[in-house]
C-alpha cells in the first residue's frame, strides 16, 4: 500500500504564492522581469531588473496618469522583448498602496500585469543605506523585497473579492462617523446641561435622551424658562408626532422638570442663552447628519454581509452586523485566510516571544507588536468584549476562567474568536450549542440548537430592511444552510417566527 505523500513545509512561510509561481514558470531567474515602483502623487520612479537582481533599466520617472501608464508599458515591453520574457513572467510592485495610486495600479492590472505590494517597513530594512533615503535607495529596497517574494496581493477585482472591498470601504468610512457622533453627543450634553439641567438625564426626563423627540426639542428655543412657558398641549403634540409613549404625561413631566431646574446665569442672560441655543442647534444638526449616514452605511454593510460566509458570525450572541462586517472587510475572502497564528499576529493580539541561549533557555513573553492591522485588532477585541457581556454561557465562562487564572481574558477571547471566525466562515456553518456539535449528538439536540440559532438570526436580521429575505435566499449562505438542515436532518426552520 502506497503511503500518502507528506506535505513539504517551506522555511519561507510568508512568500507570495503568485510571485513564487512566476519564478517556477520561468525556471531561470534571468527569465523573470521585476519592476519596482516608488509611488508618488504626481510622478513615480520605476526600476526594471531580472530575477537575480541585475538592473536591466536604471530608475526612470513615470507620470501618474494615462501617459505614464503607456510609457511604463512601453519600457517593460521593450525590455521583455530583448530578453524574450513572456508577459506571465513579469510582475510589478511597490509599497503599500495609497489612495492616489489606486487608479494607476488598477490600470496596470487591466493590462494583464501582476501587481503586488510590499510592506514599507520591510522595504526600508532592505535598503543599502539605512541612514539616507532617496528614490534610488528606496527603489533598491523595494526591488529586494519583491525578489525575496515577500509581497501581498492587492486590488483583486473578481466577483468573489469585490464584496469584501466594498465591506472594507463601508466599515472604514463608518468608523470616523461614529467617533464624530460620540464627540457631538458629549458637546450636546455640555450645552444642554447649561440651558436645561437634567433634561438629558434618563431617570428624570420623560423622552429618552437623544431620541427624535429629544433632539427636536433641543433644536429650537431650548432652555428651562422657555420650556416651562410652553403649553402642555403643544408640547404633547410634538411628542406625539415623534411617537413618544403617553405624550400628555411626558409633556407634564417635562414642564415640571423645567420649572424646578436651575435657569441659566442671569448676566448677561439674553446674550448667553442665545449663543448657547444657536450652538446647541448646530451641534444637534451635526449629530443627526452623522447618525443618519452612519445608519445608512450600517444597512449597506449588513446587506452585503448577508451574501458572504461571514454572515455566520451573526449567529453568535453579542456579534452584530457592524462587528461581523468589519471582520469580513479586514480579513477578506475566506479562501485566502491564513493559519491561526498568522491571523493573530496580523491582528496584533499575541505577545512577542524572545528565546535565545540554547534550547534549554525559557522563552520570554513581551508586549504585543505595534506592527499590525489596528482596525482588525479593534474589531477583534470589541467582539471579545461583546461576547463577554452578551455571548453564550460557554464562551462567557471561558473568559471568566481565563481572568481567574491571571490571564488577559479579553485578549485570550480575541484569539479564540479568530479561531471561531475561521471555522465558521470556512465551513459556512452557524454557531450551535456545544451539545449539538458532538458526534454523539441526537436529532433532538441538533434540532433544538438549530432552532435556537435560527431564532437569534431572525431577531437580528428583521431589524434590517430586506434582511429576512436575504437570509432566506438559498443562493446565500444562511439560506443554503437552512435548506441543508431540512433535507439532511429533516429540521424545518420556519420563515417567520
Amino acid at each position: 500500500m502506497k503511503k500518502p505523500s507528506r506535505k513539504i513545509q517551506s522555511v519561507y512561510r510568508n512568500q507570495n504564492t503568485l510571485v513564487r509561481a512566476v519564478f517556477e514558470r520561468a525556471g531561470d531567474a534571468r527569465k523573470v522581469l521585476c519592476v519596482a515602483l516608488d509611488y508618488a502623487k504626481r510622478k513615480h520612479v520605476a526600476l526594471i531588473c531580472d530575477g537575480h537582481g541585475d538592473v536591466l533599466k536604471a530608475s526612470f520617472p513615470v507620470e501618474n496618469n494615462a501617459a505614464g501608464i503607456a510609457h511604463l508599458i512601453k519600457e517593460i515591453t521593450a525590455t521583455a522583448r530583448r530578453r524574450k520574457i513572456p508577459k506571465d513572467q513579469i510582475f510589478l510592485g511597490g509599497e503599500d498602496e495609497a489612495a492616489y495610486i489606486a487608479n494607476f495600479t488598477e490600470a496596470l492590472r487591466a493590462k494583464g500585469y501582476l501587481v503586488v505590494r510590499v510592506n514599507a517597513y520591510e522595504a526600508k530594512e532592505n535598503r543599502e543605506n539605512l541612514l539616507a533615503s532617496t528614490d534610488t535607495l528606496d527603489l533598491l529596497g523595494i526591488a529586494k523585497t519583491l525578489l525575496s517574494r515577500r509581497a501581498r496581493i492587492t486590488g483583486d477585482t473578481s466577483s468573489s473579492a469585490a464584496v469584501y472591498h466594498h465591506l472594507r470601504e463601508v466599515t472604514r468610512c463608518r468608523r470616523p462617523l461614529v467617533r464624530q457622533q460620540t464627540a457631538a453627543s458629549y458637546r450636546i450634553h455640555a450645552l444642554a446641561d447649561q440651558l436645561f439641567p437634567g433634561f438629558l438625564n434618563g431617570s428624570k426626563s420623560a423622552p429618552t435622551p437623544f431620541c427624535d423627540a429629544s433632539l427636536e426639542l433641543m433644536k429650537e428655543r431650548f432652555s428651562a424658562p422657555e420650556i416651562a412657558r410652553r403649553k402642555p398641549a403643544s408640547l404633547a403634540n410634538l411628542l406625539r408626532r415623534h411617537r413618544v409613549h403617553h405624550p400628555d404625561e411626558a409633556a407634564a413631566q417635562i414642564n415640571q422638570l423645567a420649572r424646578e431646574a436651575l435657569p441659566p446665569a442671569a448676566y448677561p442672560a439674553a446674550y448667553r442663552v442665545a449663543t448657547l441655543q444657536r450652538t446647541l442647534a448646530a451641534t444637534v444638526d451635526l449629530y443627526q447628519c452623522l447618525q443618519r449616514n452612519a445608519m445608512e452605511l450600517r444597512t449597506a454593510a449588513a446587506l452585503s454581509l448577508a451574501t458572504t460566509p461571514y454572515v455566520m458570525l451573526t449567529s453568535i450572541p453579542g456579534i452584530g452586523f457592524v462587528l461581523a462586517a468589519g471582520l469580513a472587510g479586514e480579513l477578506g475572502d475566506p479562501k485566502h485566510l491564513g493559519k491561526l497564528d498568522s491571523l493573530c499576529a496580523y491582528a496584533g493580539i499575541v505577545p512577542r516571544t524572545l528565546q535565545s541561549g540554547g534550547p534549554d533557555s525559557p522563552a520570554v513573553q513581551g508586549h504585543a507588536s505595534t506592527r499590525c492591522n489596528r482596525i482588525l485588532k479593534d474589531w477583534t477585541v470589541q467582539s471579545a468584549q461583546k461576547i463577554h457581556l452578551y455571548g453564550p454561557p460557554e464562551l462567557k465562562d471561558r473568559i471568566t476562567r481565563w481572568n481567574a487564572n491571571g490571564q488577559h481574558g479579553i485578549f485570550a477571547a480575541a484569539r479564540h474568536h479568530l479561531r471561531l471566525v475561521s471555522t465558521l466562515v470556512k465551513k459556512e456553518h452557524p454557531y450551535l450549542a456545544p451539545q449539538a456539535r458532538t458526534r454523539q449528538a441526537t436529532h433532538d439536540q441538533i434540532a433544538g440548537a438549530a432552532q435556537a440559532t435560527w431564532t437569534i438570526l431572525q431577531r437580528k436580521w428583521r431589524t434590517v430592511s430586506g434582511g429576512l429575505d436575504l437570509i432566506l435566499d438559498e443562493a446565500h449562505p444562511l439560506g443554503f444552510w437552512r435548506k441543508v438542515m431540512l433535507e439532511l436532518h429533516g429540521i424545518d426552520l420556519p420563515e417567520r417566527q
